[in-house]
């Protein structure tokens, strides 16, 4: 199998992912709140620094965040030491248009009081979108003070594909905050999205809140997600700018494969940057002449490359056959890269031509993409991939 990378234009693809100001701005506001535990003291010091800068340029959701990990907060916070109590209310909604995803915060009851004397806390809601627990990905009301049955009346947003909520889980939990100590969890409630059905009920319902459901070693580590295009490009359509012209005309086509860009991608130094470069295989074949990669990019931890992998000489048959295998890593020029995460698409079968192997262990979208591509011959399939946290087989 011969395969040749080069740097060609694609045509202009557009990447459905709304970014709501209004969360940006909470999100740079709750970069200095005392969720973190950070003190009040320093809090309110930070916050006016952050109001005497606030012409900077902040970089949100990027590297220092992309390497927080589930529950990374647990040795800050308070589980277990409040017995939990009380119910929410809360209600889920998807405007399929604008890509939205809303969490329709309304209230609590009977929520455990922290202050037992005065029967009383401080309650306010935070969420995420497991696997992502990076701060980018955190949202969260506003506290509501000496409340056992507060009311919020806020609506939470995720600017996020249909198909990429389809693999997250909602964590909603309620916190007390304490300015000065470590504040307590008082309940959680998880949704996984792979099977829910929204538009069917829009009303707000109560959930009893739950004691904490999971460990940290049963959640996989976000590592951030791969933007791509993937085309077959059938023997008569290959065009003259990507067609390897060292080899000989077989009569078979090529696949082409635009990597566009990774985002929240983990910082390997002590700046919390990274210089990422990704690298492709289209297995079986992983020879060194097999193997196609792109420009490093420095210092970057959502790097845009906008770079096509070609493997030609490669029947359209063939596909239900092979795997693309894409990673990312780290470039060291000193050392050993280190890997920041991967890809496999193919149908998942566990075997390739009447052998069983591993690579053959695409899931989900995965899975979608590499059938669409297949189906349909000469056209671009867009695709915004999670990536795998190891390449072991799943």
């Amino acid at each position: 199998m011969a395969a040749a990378a080069a740097a060609v234009a694609a045509p202009t693809i557009q990447i459905s992912h709304v970014q709501d100001q209004e969360l940006i701005e909470a999100e740079l506001v709750d970069t200095f709140e005392k969720d973190e535990n950070i003190d009040e003291l320093f809090a309110s010091q930070r916050m006016a620094a952050s109001n005497s800068r606030s012409n900077l340029n902040l970089s949100y959701g990027g590297s220092h965040e992309s390497i927080a990990s589930y529950y990374s907060d647990a040795g800050e916070v308070n589980y277990g030491k409040i017995p939990v109590s009380g119910e929410i209310q809360f209600a889920l909604d998807y405007d399929y248009s604008s890509c939205i995803l809303k969490i329709d915060i309304r209230q609590c009851k009977d929520l455990a009081p922290v202050d037992t004397k005065k029967n009383r806390s401080d309650p306010y809601i935070k969420t995420y979108l497991l696997p992502d627990k990076t701060r980018s990905g955190k949202r969260k009301t506003k506290v509501k003070k000496h409340a056992l049955n507060p009311t919020f009346n806020e609506v939470l947003k995720y600017a996020i594909d249909i198909t990429e909520l389809e693999t997250r889980t909602l964590w909603l939990s309620v916190w007390h905050s304490d300015l000065f100590g470590r504040n307590d969890f008082l309940g959680e409630i998880l949704i996984a999205f792979d099977e829910y059905t929204f538009g069917h009920d829009t009303l707000p319902k109560w959930f009893q809140l739950q004691e904490r459901q999971q460990e940290p070693s049963e959640l996989k580590q976000y590592k951030g997600d791969l933007f791509l295009s993937v085309r077959y490009v059938s023997p008569g359509n290959i065009t003259t700018t990507t067609k390897n012209k060292k080899k000989k005309d077989t009569g078979k086509g090529q696949l082409e494969v635009l990597i566009k860009e990774a985002r929240n991608l983990s910082g390997m130094d002590s700046y919390g940057n990274s210089d990422p470069f990704c690298k492709g295989y289209l297995l079986p074949d992983k020879s060194r002449h097999g193997k196609q990669k792109t420009d490093v990019v420095k210092k970057n931890c959502s790097p845009m490359w906008n770079h096509t992998l070609i493997f030609s000489d490669v029947d359209l048959e063939e596909l239900k056959e092979r795997s693309l295998e894409l990673t990312v890593w780290d470039h060291d020029a000193m050392g050993s890269n280190e890997f920041l995460g991967g890809v496999r698409l193919n149908l998942g079968t566990g075997r390739s031509f009447s052998r069983e192997v591993e690579w053959m262990d695409a899931r989900g979208e995965e899975i979608t993409l590499w059938n669409a591509v297949s189906d349909m011959p000469n056209a671009w399939i867009d695709g915004s991939l999670m990536l795998r946290s190891n390449m072991e087989k799943q």
